[in-house]
């Protein structure tokens, strides 16, 4: 997991123009990475972790590269990502103290995309609510929404799927998020 970046490289990142270099490839996307919210699974002690777990392993080891998105600040985050999903999985955390926009804003999901280097046609996100899938998709993320039994009759149009707690696992898998992929860019060419 990348360490913080300093309050200055923060600073340039907020204030940096909308233009990214990934605008400029016309490279088809392919799956290189993901990048999770854990906001409500971070909150909500009856969560059920081991499904997330195993999706995360699942894609780091294929090769997948795995991020983090989390509105909560660094020392109250850090230790609770790292036991839940272990040392090693996750490339990238970025916590909400390293933005200075909160979702709906997409800047969260920017500064993702940018520390793991990847354009948002090879990425997907995981979000667990309404605000988040706004933030994704404003990044320009095909975005999957794992709801929760307090987000489950929430709006979720423009998600590339929704699926409920326990579908999530399976669906996550290498070969799912793929074909997620695969199938919003065929919906949004």
């Amino acid at each position: 997991m990348k360490v913080r970046d300093s309050p200055a490289h923060t600073a340039v990142m907020s204030t940096s123009p909308t233009s990214y270099w990934w605008d400029r490839s016309d490279r088809p996307g392919r799956l290189e990475a993901v990048i999770f919210s854990l906001d409500a699974l971070l909150a909500d002690s009856r969560a059920d972790e081991r499904l997330l777990a195993e999706a995360v392993w699942d894609l780091h080891c294929a090769g997948i590269r795995v991020a983090v998105v989390t509105a909560g600040h660094w020392p109250a985050v850090h230790r609770p990502v790292r036991e839940l999903l272990g040392d090693g999985a996750v490339e990238v955390l970025v916590t909400g103290d390293e933005v200075s926009r909160p979702k709906p804003d997409p800047e969260v999901y920017r500064h993702a995309l940018w520390q793991l280097g990847v354009r948002p046609l090879d990425a997907m996100a995981v979000e667990d609510s309404a605000t988040g899938l706004r933030a994704a998709v404003a990044a320009g993320l095909a975005t999957v929404v794992v709801t929760t039994e307090s987000s489950a009759g929430d709006d979720f149009t423009g998600a590339a799927a929704v699926l409920s707690g326990h579908e999530a696992s399976e669906q996550l898998s290498v070969h799912g998020c793929r074909r997620m992929l695969l199938g919003s860019q065929r919906l949004t060419a």
